[in-house]
């Protein structure tokens, strides 16, 4: 594994390398950010301490959004959103009172990242175009960013002596059979390449893989810790926001 890629493959090994969205809340105890997301008194009721393998082994509605949060330092509180989009709809909400800090990708690519600092909009920030920014202070975020890289277009990694072999004829494979029309059940596929159509079917190219661990680095130096598995192993509390 690449080390500028070590964030992405983290998240992706518990199941959100396609699909990610996470919340960083200064200031605030779990259930005022949970409130602040619409999780209401009734449901606060019904929160549940649990474990990560524990929350994906529920059944929740369509329309719901769920999230999983907890302390991620004696300031800052992480909240992982499992479904929905509560966490990018309430940024500003939560950061009033102090910062909070959103990071996201689907299917389509990744979303900026996103800094707000008591109610206001402070910083928006490409993960994928370098010095791409706006906001009220685009700007503010600069003394975070040495040595992380933000450029999906990069291709250095092409020349990396850590990238997996095999991965750069895998992708001129994947090409062909592509324009082709081939599919994976046609196709004789080496043993070796079968890792590599999973991490592929998990949205992962090295360049962009990069992109998401600087943003997931870029919070981890403003918070003072990044997400890892100590956290993720840990149990935390699942709320359940209900329209």
């Amino acid at each position: 594994m690449r080390q500028s890629e070590r964030l992405w493959h983290v998240v992706r090994s518990y199941g959100m390398g396609e699909w990610f969205m996470a919340a960083w809340v200064e200031g605030l105890e779990v259930w005022e950010a949970a409130r602040r997301l619409g999780v209401s008194v009734a449901d606060v009721d019904d929160s549940v301490e649990c474990t990560w393998t524990d929350l994906l082994r529920e059944r929740y509605s369509d329309g719901e959004g769920v999230v999983w949060a907890g302390r991620l330092t004696a300031d800052w509180t992480q909240i992982i959103q499992v479904q929905g989009f509560e966490c990018e709809r309430a940024l500003r909400e939560l950061s009033f009172g102090g910062r909070a800090l959103l990071v996201g990708w689907d299917l389509n690519g990744p979303r900026d990242l996103e800094y707000a600092v008591n109610g206001e909009y402070v910083t928006g920030l490409s993960v994928t175009v370098p010095g791409k920014r706006w906001g009220s202070d685009p700007q503010a975020l600069d003394p975070y960013l040495q040595g992380l890289q933000f450029d999906w277009g990069d291709s250095s990694w092409e020349d990396d002596p850590d990238l997996p072999a095999g991965w750069l004829e895998y992708c001129a494979w994947e090409e062909a059979r592509l324009e082709s029309g081939e599919d994976y059940g046609e196709a004789e596929i080496p043993d070796e390449w079968q890792d590599f159509i999973g991490l592929a079917c998990n949205g992962y190219s090295p360049p962009l893989a990069t992109c998401l661990t600087s943003a997931l680095a870029l919070v981890g130096r403003v918070t003072g810790r990044e997400i890892d598995r100590e956290w993720m192993y840990g149990a935390h509390t699942r709320y359940v926001i209900r329209e």
